[in-house]
């Protein structure tokens, strides 16, 4: 009798111990599936536009990789790598007496940024889903200069010649990203298309640093990027 009791028992206890087994990988599953993705990388190419002493002002490429930290669904960490170019005026090695920039720079730029529609919890929303993804963003970012700008003798005009040198600038952003693809793993790829202030610490990106009354302000160069973030 004891021993058919503890048969029993044996059965009742290794049911309950397969369903618990069963059931703790269920739910392992399912927090593993609704894991959202915590980083990104992204690639991205765009215009840079000069809004500094040399006018008129131009545009060039620009062109960028970045990294990205989701650290919830409204606040995100994010670190970019940039080549460009700035130019500016009629710049020319046989040019004189006009004043024309060209700068081929590299930048790096940290910035946070805040997405404030990532605070409303509604997973049946369609349009919640891509309006979410909405950001701004600030941070603080460094420039590597290497400029060729044309030799004017007046010193009113404050010519550098041929400048190399870093500054400081503030990155102040806006964009989007919309999602296009889900992928295994919470994998997704997205489009992204930023718009970006880029404010600097210096009067000098331009190769000039004119000696007048009416320059109070430091450079600033502003880039329009459009790219792809792979989210994992």
């Amino acid at each position: 009798m004891k021993r058919k009791n503890l048969v029993k028992a044996s059965a009742v206890l290794s049911l309950i111990f397969s369903t618990s087994i069963i059931a703790i990988a269920q739910e392992q599953k399912e927090t593993t599936t609704a894991a959202p993705s915590k980083f990104g990388v992204s690639l991205n190419g765009g215009l840079c536009f000069s809004y500094t002493d040399v006018k008129p002002s131009g545009t060039a490429p620009v062109f960028g990789l970045g990294g990205h930290y989701y650290a919830t669904p409204y606040i995100h960490a994010n670190i970019d790598v940039q080549k460009g170019w700035l130019k500016a005026g009629d710049h020319s090695s046989t040019t004189s007496g006009i004043m024309g920039s060209d700068n081929s720079y590299f930048s790096m730029a940290l910035t946070a940024r805040f997405l404030p529609l990532g605070l409303i919890k509604d997973s049946k929303s369609e349009a919640l889903k891509y309006l979410s993804e909405i950001y701004g963003g600030v941070g603080l970012g460094f420039i590597a200069n290497s400029v060729k700008a044309n030799t004017i003798i007046s010193p009113d005009f404050g010519s550098l010649g041929d400048y190399s040198g870093t500054a400081l600038f503030l990155p102040i952003e806006a964009g989007i990203n919309v999602p296009v693809l889900l992928m295994t793993n919470n994998k997704s790829l997205s489009i992204n298309v930023n718009y970006r202030v880029n404010l600097a610490f210096s009067d000098k990106i331009d190769g000039y640093v004119p000696n007048v009354a009416a320059n109070e302000k430091n450079d600033a160069f502003n880039t329009l990027t459009a790219g792809l973030v792979l989210k994992f």
